[in-house]
């Protein structure tokens, strides 16, 4: 699940949740050029493609902006 309110999201049970940008833009940013909003958005779907492959104990978050990280060392309890 791709969600701008991740915080929800893995309360809720989605065991793979994907940190978006904004409620209104959740994979992209309309302030950013055309060529980089795109890049942006890429990058949110190809982390969210990528997590399909990876197994997870329960709920966790994955930031596709965290510098060299797939995964943030998030799990919901």
């Amino acid at each position: 699940m791709i969600s701008a309110i991740y915080n929800f999201a893995l309360t809720t049970g989605a065991n793979r949740v994907i940190r978006g940008a904004r409620i209104e833009h959740v994979c992209g940013d309309p302030t950013l050029s055309a060529e980089k909003d795109y890049a942006f958005g890429m990058r949110i779907v190809t982390t969210a493609l990528q997590t399909l492959t990876i197994a997870v104990p329960g709920p966790t978050l994955f930031d596709p902006m965290a510098p060299g990280k797939t995964e943030e060392a998030a799990h919901a309890s």
